[in-house]
């Protein structure tokens, strides 16, 4: 995938020119467009069709244009899922021009044709920014203005101009209100999903969110992160004796002593029926051993005096002391916790690697050999990136991109965790490849490229467990092609499942935005741009658009981030 600067500095003008948002979906726009340009099309046959007085010479010219829109429309909405982003715009505003000639072709003065011109403020009004929709609005105004000029109406021509114009201002104001209301409920929903409705605190899946970008902004910085998971003891206990009202009770009086004992740039979150965890930021393990022994005494002094005393069991893991990956990160401190359980609770144990072999999880209700085997895949890919890359972060990356991406989609929970795991085992069939292959910085030949074409299968093999059927078959095929030009099988479009898709887009775009031995990373914009050129040949466009949607919507969430951290460091020092 190459393609020259300068194309590249036309492409990023271009994008910037367009002045479009995250919410911008270009293929669902494309068939919005190709159908309200049909709708014209039809209305103009039926001004053809009804009785009227127009010359021989002008209707054959409303044919003419007419069969042209049929033609524009059918390629919209049979290959919209393939039109440049970029181009849409202008398509809009190509469309607003041909309603105008053939309104001005039309028996009619003015033809009632020119109500297209709402739909297609309503399309821009939805779909584009302020910005657009109203760089369209005066685009229309310019064509109305053109047509009622050449065909004057009886009633005068600023007459029909402030009322065509003013219902579409109005018309454009609603649905740009309707819409921002929409996305207001919609993120209201998003925010429930990510909480938990006992103690208003983030939920397993706010928790995975935050982590992700607060492990982004420890590598950026080169700061240290340390993850703290807890867990209540004598907990089921409690539930037994008082009933669930008082368990209930005692988990808000432990999120609310947590709350009050962090620090402002801690990021607390309940991810289990008794289990809490917490993100610190810019903190290494001794400065976290000594939050967690006051978050430790502040719950054991809060319950000294009831029926039941509840306690602490706290486990901690620090990056990048101890892993590099969100995912490494939590099952060290999820170690680290099962030890402080097993040796009586109510006590913090640091993570070392000598736990996995001191204490086991285990339990007669879990698939322990599964588990296990999980594990050692995870481990063994991780090992795959350090090889590879010199960092475990590749296939942990290409996890969290395919796990946006899939939310994007629509995708249930969890659809979402199991193609995020094909993220994460992506590379695995790598471990069979030589090093001299993986990190030679020149071209490959064609006998080390065929070497590289069957890890895809040799990943497949290494993943034959009932815990990895779906995921096996992903990983099997995340290099096949939509032009049928991928590898190992070469299959082409419907035969290729979207999780595999995913899986690609995920792969090529945390490939070219990371430093390699061989080149610098591109930088996003670059990536997302040279995504889109190899849209329907390499990539599938709506994984691309899911990809860039998902992308600009963290880095919105990075940016707040950053300031609530600086926000609270502010009056820390205050």
């Amino acid at each position: 995938m190459t393609t020259s600067v300068e194309e590249r500095e036309r492409d990023r003008a271009a994008d910037a020119a367009s002045d479009m948002g995250p919410r911008f979906d270009s293929s669902l726009m494309a068939r919005a467009l190709g159908a309200l340009l049909a709708a014209g099309a039809t209305l103009a046959l039926v001004t053809v069709a009804l009785p009227h007085s127009l010359a021989q010479g002008r209707e054959i010219g409303l044919l003419a244009a007419v069969a042209g829109v049929y033609v524009l429309a059918g390629v919209l909405l049979w290959r919209g899922r393939g039109v440049s982003r970029r181009m849409l715009p202008y398509a809009l505003a190509w469309g607003s021009t041909v309603i105008t000639g053939i309104a001005y072709l039309s028996a009619q003065t003015p033809s009632p044709l020119v109500f297209c011109f709402l739909w297609i403020c309503l399309c821009a009004s939805y779909f584009l920014t302020t910005t657009a929709a109203a760089a369209q609005l005066v685009f229309i105004g310019l064509l109305f203005g053109a047509l009622l000029t050449a065909r004057t109406p009886s009633s005068g021509i600023a007459e029909w101009w402030f009322v065509g114009m003013g219902t579409l201002f109005v018309a454009s104001v609603l649905i740009s209100s309707m819409r921002e209301r929409v996305e207001l409920l919609i993120e209201r929903l998003y925010d429930a999903a990510r909480s938990d409705p006992l103690t208003k605190l983030p939920n397993r899946q706010g928790f995975r969110e935050l982590l992700d970008l607060e492990l982004e902004r420890a590598r950026r910085g080169s700061s240290d992160m340390t993850v703290l998971v807890a867990t209540l003891d004598n907990f089921a206990e409690l539930n037994d004796r008082l009933g669930r009202a008082f368990g209930d009770s005692a988990l808000q009086r432990v999120a609310d002593g947590l709350e009050a004992a962090k620090r402002q740039i801690d990021g607390l979150a309940r991810v289990g029926a008794e289990e809490f965890a917490l993100i610190l930021p810019d903190t290494d393990l001794h400065q976290a051993l000594v939050l967690s022994e006051r978050l430790r005494d502040q719950v054991r002094g809060e319950f000294s005096r009831d029926p039941v005393p509840v306690t602490l069991s706290l486990g901690l893991a620090t990056y990048p002391q101890h892993c590099e990956t969100a995912a490494s990160l939590l099952r060290a401190a999820d170690e680290a916790l099962y030890a402080a359980r097993e040796s009586g609770g109510n006590r913090t144990v640091l993570y070392s690697q000598a736990l996995r072999d001191t204490y086991r999880p285990g339990g007669d209700a879990r698939d322990v050999g599964g588990e296990r085997f999980v594990a050692a895949i995870l481990d063994l890919a991780e090992a795959v990136d350090l090889r590879f890359s010199g960092t475990a972060r590749h296939s942990e990356t290409v996890g969290r991109y395919a796990e946006m991406m899939a939310r994007e989609l629509g995708f249930s929970e969890e659809h979402i965790a199991r193609v995020k795991l094909a993220g994460m085992l992506h590379d695995v069939g790598k471990i069979g490849v030589p090093d001299a292959i993986l990190q030679k910085p020149a071209k490959l030949t064609d006998e080390e490229f065929e070497a590289i074409k069957r890890h895809p299968g040799l990943g497949a093999q290494i993943l034959e467990h009932p815990r990895f059927d779906d995921v096996r078959e992903w990983v099997a095929m995340h290099h096949e092609r939509p032009d049928g030009h991928g590898y190992p099988r070469g299959l082409s479009d419907a035969d290729i499942p979207i999780e595999a898709r995913i899986l690609a887009v995920a792969d090529a775009y945390e490939a070219m935005t990371s430093d390699r031995a061989y080149r610098d990373s591109l930088g996003q914009e670059a990536a997302c741009m040279e995504l889109e050129r190899c849209a329907n040949t390499q990539f599938d466009p709506r994984v691309i658009n899911a990809l860039t949607s998902a992308i600009d919507r963290e880095s919105q969430q990075v940016d707040q981030v950053l300031q609530h951290r600086e926000a609270a460091r502010t009056t820390s020092v205050r």
